[in-house]
């Protein structure tokens, strides 16, 4: 059985490949996160991954109530005809953003919210690669086992 954090990854992945236009994004990356944009070859750039930052968990009767923070990196990188740019990176992260706000439950049952927190770029430490994160919570229920 998989994990509610697989789970919630799987859904916003699917949502991203499911309502994007093709080869606005080429490749979505839920497990074996790549540290580096060195590790991306062309033909699987543009790309996101999303990255785990953790969760807490609140103990409620009967289940718990936990919120995981994630990160959805996005990658962008030159091609033979186009090197990228800023503005690139930016519209991209807008439709990524634009994609999934409207499924705020991601079609989970046990999701309360997707919410965002925010987002940054890094243009500088990655030429010719430029990266972004949109950075969110998403809410969700879990029963507990046990009485309690």
């Amino acid at each position: 059985m998989a994990s509610k954090r697989t789970e919630i990854a799987q859904a916003i992945a699917s949502i991203i490949t499911t309502n994007l236009v093709p080869d606005s994004i080429k490749t979505v990356i839920t497990d074996k996160v790549r540290l580096l944009a060195e590790d991306f070859q062309d033909w699987e750039l543009p790309a996101v991954q999303i990255i785990d930052l953790g969760e807490v968990n609140q103990h409620e009767i009967r289940r718990g109530k936990k919120s995981w923070n994630l990160s959805i990196e996005v990658v962008i990188g030159p091609t033979a005809e186009d090197p990228v740019s800023q503005e690139e990176l930016w519209d991209l992260m807008e439709l990524l953003e634009t994609t999934i706000w409207p499924t705020p439950q991601l079609g989970l049952s046990y999701v309360i919210h997707a919410k965002l927190l925010g987002s940054s770029t890094d243009l500088h430490l990655l030429d010719p690669f430029y990266t972004g994160r949109i950075d969110l919570v998403v809410d969700y229920y879990q029963p507990l086992v046990g009485n309690c």
